[in-house]
């Protein structure tokens, strides 16, 4: 069961964010950083993506061949993640795994629904109640609740010290500026649409400068994101030198992530531990 958040107000927030990266299903992660944000009363949440499906309960039962389907936390983390965003406390970026979960049962995607189902799909499914075949009910309304809330990236911090999130890797300035972030300016292949599905590096050390890293904006000083699981922080570099932190801890290391960011952008990494 995850505990309910504590009551929140807009007055309360300092121009602080603190950010959740990848929760897959988990309750557990969910817990942890509500415990966390409890440290941060006056910050503002933003999660990046990823909420749902792909558990580690999902991939241990895969792994052991026993219990297929069995439900995640799925459904708990949407409805206090909507409560959250109801009160104005959080905002909510798209991962690929929303991303897959929208087609597959708002727009009946087969294709993807093959995909989406193998990798975690079928036990977000099952915490619905939902198998797979007829009216998906309280999972369809999440869901495009998602499409209708859901970000592509947000930018954070004051202007000239900004911070931008995204799931995947970032926008290129000029989409960034174009201001279209919502689900509906995903690429028209959404499968392919690199801000919530390409890696930043998936064989990059920690600390690499890439090429294929699209450049901030002026005005920003760094880029997070989840999505690439690794077994610690990592930063990666564009060519400007400019950083991007990758925050999705691998399940096994039973660790979270967060990155406070303050009112001036200064970013802190605090790491939590996952029961």
């Amino acid at each position: 069961m995850i505990a309910p958040a504590p009551p929140w107000h807009a007055r309360q927030w300092d121009g602080s964010w603190l950010v959740i990266p990848d929760l897959h299903g988990h309750a557990a992660r969910l817990d942890a950083a509500l415990q966390q944000a409890a440290r941060h009363p006056a910050s503002r949440l933003a999660f990046l993506g990823d909420l749902i499906d792909d558990s580690p309960r999902r991939r241990e039962a895969r792994k052991a061949g026993t219990m297929p389907g069995t439900p995640d936390d799925s459904r708990q983390i949407l409805a206090t993640v909507r409560a959250l965003h109801g009160s104005g406390r959080a905002e909510v970026l798209l991962g690929n795994h929303e991303v897959m979960a929208m087609a597959s049962v708002l727009d009946d995607h087969r294709p993807l629904m093959d995909v989406w189902w193998r990798v975690g799909g079928r036990e977000a499914a099952a915490s619905y109640g939902w198998k797979g075949k007829g009216e998906a009910g309280e999972l369809a309304e999440d869901l495009r609740w998602l499409r209708g809330h859901g970000r592509l990236w947000l930018s954070v911090g004051p202007p000239g010290a900004e911070v931008l999130l995204s799931h995947a890797t970032r926008p290129t300035p000029s989409r960034y500026l174009s201001g279209q972030n919502r689900a509906a300016d995903l690429t028209p292949s959404a499968v392919n649409d690199e801000v919530v599905w390409h890696p930043l590096g998936l064989e990059s050390d920690n600390g690499a400068r890439l090429r294929t890293l699209p450049l901030l904006p002026d005005g920003f000083s760094a880029s997070l994101h989840g999505h690439m699981e690794t077994p610690d922080l990592w930063i990666l570099l564009d060519t400007q030198g400019r950083p991007a932190h990758q925050l999705d801890l691998h399940p096994g290391q039973r660790r979270l992530a967060l990155m406070h960011v303050d009112s001036q952008g200064k970013l802190t990494p605090q790491v939590v531990r996952v029961p």
